[in-house]
């Protein structure tokens, strides 16, 4: 593998350790603290930054390099990082298994967290316009595999590696390494030529779009066409858009519901936070990554994407089934070794399914993309899509944890079930409006 790939696939790796700590190591930690779900659930309001993100991308590509932009971007996260490794007083400590978890405001946490996604965020706008200028016409798809496959890879990192250390390690520790880690990114980002020639691309072709400005009066500037009126096109003027944006604003919600609780709800019935970190943070991660490189495996068996989407989506309500079973409160106590067991199981292979349904998802939004926009929007339609499938499982993150609080982990179970059964009916009901340009050869469904 090149080099420039194998920089990509690190800094890929960066971006994704902030999604796995926030996802699967903080909520442990601070769940067998005393924080109940709901503070928990607040807690994904701090993923705002990521929906932001397109109204300020503008600014990354006018002002300063890609380099620069990325080498603040990093210092920013090692910068929090070192005063979450610090500083005691932001996430509550435990010197023994006897004491009291220390009682501490939630807000210097949430700050920290905050900053953490801007930086995040900020870094994943810099690094796709790195990737954009290193690889060439031959290395994109494995360019936008890497992408997938770096990101996940860093989620383990986060969460699932960092939470089965803390059986060694204390909390402190576990963040100093993930500094060490960031530490690595900035060296790369100061001294690797590679980065110095990206920065010398982009001042170069920024001069000469300055040049040409000026030589040709404006004469060839591109038209640009803003967000709102090519999210007024979506929603107004294309029946498969619109359509496409309220299945990406629910085609997750269950399973995203049934995946954040059953760790938690496991580790409220015993099993440790480095054990569940284990299997569900690295195994659960090792089946994601494993299922979105076998969605494109699915789709080129000759179905339909649809065909292909809706086959999966029942597959991964049938493999909720148990989840509902474990989640009965006389049969999870009753055999909390055999609900880990079972739980893990069944939470992995949905998981592998989840993969799988994303890599469709993606594809189903490229085809929409193409098919129902003009070439100049295509990068802002595009845009729109994919902060309508973050905004879709924010919102019900945020609130499946105070949902739970209320009703129980079998009732909250039973609601996550039924709502996974939304989508499939909705590509049912929508499949004649769904059904854009295919990627590979189709047969019928």
């Amino acid at each position: 593998m090149q080099w420039n790939l194998l920089l990509l696939l690190y800094l890929y790796i960066l971006e994704g350790v902030p999604y796995g700590l926030q996802s699967r190591f903080l909520p442990l930690i601070l769940r067998s603290h005393g924080l109940s779900l709901t503070a928990l659930g607040v807690y994904k309001l701090l993923y705002i930054p990521w929906l932001l993100k397109c109204l300020y991308a503008p600014f990354v590509d006018a002002l300063a390099t890609k380099r620069a932009w990325l080498l603040g971007s990093l210092l920013g996260l090692f910068s929090v990082t070192i005063v979450l490794s610090a500083y005691h007083n932001i996430i509550p400590y435990l010197s023994s298994e006897k004491e009291p978890a220390l009682s501490v405001p939630m807000w210097p946490l949430a700050f920290c967290l905050f900053m953490y996604n801007l930086f995040a965020a900020t870094q994943d706008i810099a690094v796709d316009g790195i990737a954009l200028l290193l690889l060439t016409s031959n290395q994109l798809a494995m360019g936008n595999t890497i992408q997938v496959v770096g990101y996940k890879l860093g989620a383990i990192v986060g969460g699932g590696l960092l939470t089965s250390l803390t059986s060694v390690f204390d909390v402190s520790q576990v963040f100093g390494m993930i500094a060490c880690v960031y530490a690595i990114g900035i060296i790369l980002c100061m001294w690797c030529s590679i980065l110095e020639d990206v920065g010398a691309v982009g001042n170069e072709s920024k001069g000469n779009f300055c040049l040409n400005k000026i030589q040709n009066d404006c004469a060839d500037e591109p038209h640009l066409v803003s967000h709102w009126d090519t999210l007024r096109s979506a929603l107004l003027d294309s029946a498969g858009s619109r359509n496409l944006i309220i299945l990406l604003l629910v085609y997750k919600l269950g399973e995203q519901g049934a995946m954040n609780m059953l760790p938690l709800m496991l580790f409220d019935r015993g099993a440790s936070v480095a054990k569940l970190g284990m299997w569900s943070g690295i195994i659960g991660q090792i089946c994601s990554i494993t299922g979105s490189m076998a969605g494109y495996q699915f789709q080129s068996m000759g179905w339909s994407t649809l065909c292909v989407l809706s086959r999966l989506m029942i597959l991964r309500a049938a493999l909720q089934l148990p989840l509902l079973v474990i989640a009965a409160d006389p049969i999870g106590y009753a055999s909390p070794n055999g609900s880990f067991v079972l739980g893990m199981a069944f939470m992995n292979l949905t998981l592998f399914v989840s993969g799988a349904i994303t890599t469709v998802m993606f594809t189903l939004m490229m085809q929409c993309t193409r098919s129902e926009s003009s070439s100049q929007t295509h990068a802002t339609h595009y845009t729109i899509l994919s902060t309508a499938e973050l905004l879709g499982k924010l919102i019900f993150g945020i609130i499946a944890s105070p949902f739970t609080d209320l009703v129980g982990y079998t009732m909250a179970n039973l609601a996550f079930l039924l709502v996974s059964l939304l989508p499939i009916w909705f590509v049912q009901t929508r499949h004649p409006v769904l059904s854009f340009m295919p990627t590979f050869r189709t047969k019928q469904c």
